[in-house]
């Protein structure tokens, strides 16, 4: 089994899948390959307020960095950068560039990379990556994407959207359940109000 996971670092219930999936990827040595999707570009055409203007613009160009990274580096630094910007971001409620020269040191990433936010030539890689993830799973989906391939077929579904980060027997469980919905291409949607809080700290 190989996955292609698409995620936006701004958004919460990714950033809550991603620590659920590399619980399970790290478990059972899951090849993956970690994708960018910016829903500041997917969503550029809507009507949007001057203040989500203005967030969406700050996150992209944070996205425009781990945009260099992954041109440049390794999968793992992408990883890795998406991670602690998550943690940061979610977690410690701080401002999604907040310390991003310490995060990119922290990865092991040189810090001239922060030279990249403005460079506006990186949309275009991005959206790319971005259209990728809404021509395998559809355009009414926003993030997290996961591609699953198993050697036989590739399938890909927008989820689990999750509240909390399960316990690793959970996660495998929830795992089997997911691969199983994800190449059943008999379902297209599965959704519920919720009920639990939003709680991105590990179990």
């Amino acid at each position: 089994m190989k996955v292609n996971f698409w995620f936006d670092p701004t958004c919460p219930w990714c950033y809550i899948t991603s620590r659920w999936y590399t619980k399970v990827s790290d478990e059972l040595n899951i090849p993956t390959t970690w994708e960018i999707f910016s829903l500041s570009i997917k969503n550029s055409s809507q009507n949007l307020s001057d203040e989500m203007k203005a967030k969406h613009y700050r996150s992209l160009r944070v996205i425009r960095v781990i945009q260099a990274v992954k041109n440049n580096l390794t999968n793992e630094h992408v990883y890795s950068m998406y991670a602690s910007i998550g943690k940061q971001f979610h977690s410690d409620k701080l401002p999604i560039d907040h310390n991003l020269e310490t995060i990119l040191d922290n990865c092991d990433i040189d810090k001239s990379f922060m030279k990249y936010m403005d460079d506006d030539s990186l949309d275009k890689e991005i959206k790319l990556s971005t259209d990728n993830a809404v021509k395998v799973c559809g355009n009414d989906v926003g993030v997290p994407i996961i591609l699953l391939d198993n050697g036989t077929k590739q399938k890909a579904i927008f989820g689990p959207v999750i509240s909390e980060i399960p316990n690793l027997k959970d996660s495998l469980e929830m795992w089997e359940h997911f691969k199983y919905i994800c190449f059943n291409e008999n379902i297209s949607e599965l959704k519920r109000h919720r009920t639990i809080p939003y709680n991105p700290v590990e179990l």
